[in-house]
């Protein structure tokens, strides 16, 4: 009877505990299991929420009143064991059956972890050989993983150096592989598609994928792929933190740099701009003198160090007055697709595109620099720019029954945002106008300020605004005002967002998606999507 009872209740346990685990793994993958990003994410309000929830605060309270209750009879605490672990099984039960349940991507590192806290639980279980402390174990859970996942950061460290080091010697080997960094706080992956796609009229091209731009995607980037056939490889390159750059140059040594902008982006992580600015900075000052500096003349904190930079430098810009190699006039945007004319060297180019949003002037202007410096006529350059698309989620445009999505859920910058609302701003009024977004992430001390403009921006164009994450919701609704009669809705459970857009199916609206809003979402939209 006891051992069956014991079996009973280590089953439940590992059903408990695994969900648990899980769970909070979740959050540490979320934020690439760096402290940093965590820190940032717990002096949020959904931060705040987190710990709140269930699984950490009230069945925490439930748990100090059972261990703290003077019971002496093991029998009597191993079926109030039993009954706890069974109400977590039923609620998780409920939780999986309607697709809620929190979990990682389950990589090989996010599994060790899970399976190393649950390993530590029980071994501390069967130290102290005492039945209430697996209700003291439980509200440790969380402090249990984020221990494991620390004690991981020095075997991961050594693991990533050894990996970056061996993708340095076979990118090396490849001696006339010309590599192209692209950095910036917005329009990196961009000008990286752009490029690409360019210069695969005259030469063989590789570039990193999706959003893969910190040093480790980079590095097994590189291992997994044949650079011998390889012309130019086109590299997308991250930071959030000063050194994370300039490690990538190190391993892929480029010779040709583009810096698209410096803004208040992470800048919770940063700390302030001129933290920004010198890792940005790193590119550039990792280009050789025979090599070539591509850099946004339009943004102060992009061209104020440019004298000190050893290589050749080409700017790009609207702004005449800081007098850009390549001066960009005559921008012509609706939602159709995009012109403008190119000054360079007293000769004008005129490209016409299918993308669309103004701010992709800006995109594509290093883009011609770069591949007429490598020696691709302006008629191949113009030929090419007539094919070119948007990177995925990034202002793409779809329809929705009788609807217009506007898949901008890539984004996350203000400037990229507000090219957005300029594309909804370009369908016809009469159309009523809906704008989702999740807000923008990591703004710091400047969070506040910028959702406020946005909330402004918003109010000129959308009749409705939907906002899914509780931390925004008060600054956007602050910026929107009341001036233009625009409804701010709040709406953070998925089931409600996806009964929410169901409205719009047989309605001509135009829904703009600015930054990544609930999965279930994209179920419903983005995976049934129609080319518009």
């Amino acid at each position: 009877m006891i051992s069956n009872i014991n079996v009973l209740i280590g089953v439940l346990w590992f059903a408990s505990a695994i969900v648990d685990y899980s769970d909070f793994c979740y959050v540490w993958q979320w934020k690439d299991y760096r402290l940093d990003r965590m820190r940032d994410f717990m002096s949020t309000q959904r931060g705040k929420d987190f710990w709140r929830k269930y699984s950490l605060l009230w069945r925490s309270l439930i748990v100090i009143v059972v261990f703290f209750w003077p019971i002496n009879n093991i029998l009597t605490i191993k079926y109030f064991l039993i009954a706890l672990f069974s109400f977590e099984l039923i609620k998780n039960g409920y939780f999986f059956f309607k697709h809620k349940l929190p979990h990682p991507v389950f990589t090989k590192k996010a599994m060790l972890l899970i399976a190393v806290s649950l390993f530590v639980e029980a071994g501390l279980f069967a130290i102290m050989k005492d039945w209430s402390v697996p209700f003291l174990l439980m509200i440790l859970r969380f402090f249990i993983l984020s221990f494991v996942s620390i004690l991981f950061l020095l075997p991961t460290r050594l693991a990533k150096k050894y990996i970056i080091k061996k993708a340095g010697k076979k990118i090396a080997k490849n001696k006339d592989l010309i590599v192209i960094g692209v950095t910036g706080s917005y329009g990196k992956t961009s000008v990286k598609t752009f490029l690409s796609h360019i210069l695969s009229k005259k030469f063989k091209v590789i570039k990193t994928p999706k959003n893969i731009n910190t040093e480790t995607g980079i590095a097994f980037f590189i291992l997994k792929n044949n650079f011998s056939d390889v012309d130019i490889f086109v590299v997308e390159m991250g930071a959030y933190r000063i050194g994370e750059i300039k490690m990538i140059c190190d391993m892929v040594k480029p010779k040709i740099g583009i810096l698209t902008a410096i803004s208040d982006q992470h800048l919770a992580l940063f700390g302030d701009i001129k933290q920004t600015q010198s890792a940005k900075y790193e590119l550039l000052h990792s280009i050789p003198k025979d090599g070539l500096s591509v850099v946004n003349a339009d943004n102060p904190l992009c061209r104020e160090y440019l004298d000190d930079l050893d290589s050749e430098v080409l700017t790009f810009g609207l702004d005449e007055e800081q007098k850009p190699t390549c001066l960009i006039k005559d921008v012509q945007s609706t939602k159709d697709g995009l012109s403008c004319s190119n000054l360079i060297k007293g000769e004008t180019i005129n490209i016409k595109t299918a993308l669309v949003g103004a701010h992709n002037v800006m995109n594509l202007a290093p883009c011609i620099l770069v591949a007429n410096y490598l020696g691709m006529s302006m008629q191949e350059i113009i030929e090419q720019s007539k094919t070119l698309e948007a990177p995925d989620k990034t202002l793409k445009i779809y329809k929705y029954g009788k609807s217009t999505i506007i898949d901008d859920s890539y984004n996350a910058n203000y400037h990229g945002f507000c090219s957005a609302l300029d594309v909804l701003s370009t369908f016809p009024s009469e159309l009523e106008r809906v704008v989702i977004t999740n807000g923008i992430p990591e703004l710091g001390s400047k969070s506040r300020e910028i959702h406020e403009k946005i909330g402004g921006e918003i109010a000129y164009v959308a009749d409705i605004l939907v906002v899914v994450n509780k931390d925004f919701i008060k600054p956007l609704e602050k910026g929107v005002g009341e001036k233009y009669n625009t409804k701010v809705l709040f709406i953070d459970n998925a089931n409600e967002l996806v009964s929410f857009v169901k409205k719009f199916k047989d309605k001509e609206t135009v829904i703009l998606i600015e930054s990544r809003v609930m999965p279930s979402v994209y179920e419903e939209i983005i995976s049934n999507k129609n080319e518009s």
